[in-house]
């Protein structure tokens, strides 16, 4: 009896290491350049499209340890590090075209409270220094 219930809880072990396949440090650098990340979520919740001029996008140049994209309207672009499971980004510059909506100014707060990701198949969640997830994003 007792070897059985450890063979279950064993097993039970190996699905959940197995189901997060969280990928960190140099292969994550590698998988977040292949493509445009565009926000999908916001603290879980699906966003409000109508709330952005364009849906915020999200690109990583891994040779230059550079961002660039979009905040909802305008240009954005930065540098950023990675180590592990920790990510900063370094001063963040934006064009200053004038926006309509509120969706940009959210964007930009939650933006500027990253310090961890995680990157699960095509999905990048981006969460605060208290562990919560703050935004979301979907591989384009």
């Amino acid at each position: 009896m007792k070897a059985k219930f450890l063979s279950v809880i064993c097993a039970i072990v190996l699905v959940g290491l197995q189901s997060c396949s969280c990928k960190k440090g140099a292969e994550a650098i590698a998988e977040l350049s292949t493509g445009s990340w565009e926000l999908e979520q916001t603290f879980g919740d699906p966003i409000d499209k109508g709330e952005f001029a364009k849906i915020p996008v999200l690109n990583f140049d891994k040779t230059e340890n550079r961002i660039s994209g979009n905040s909802g309207c305008n240009s954005m672009s930065g540098s950023y590090t990675i180590n592990e499971d920790n990510i900063s980004f370094g001063p963040i510059a934006q064009t200053k075209m004038a926006c309509q909506g509120t969706g940009e100014g959210k964007f930009m707060t939650l933006f500027n409270s990253v310090q961890k990701f995680k990157l699960q198949g095509n999905k990048l969640k981006l969460y605060d220094g208290n562990g919560t997830k703050v935004l979301s994003f979907i591989k384009k």
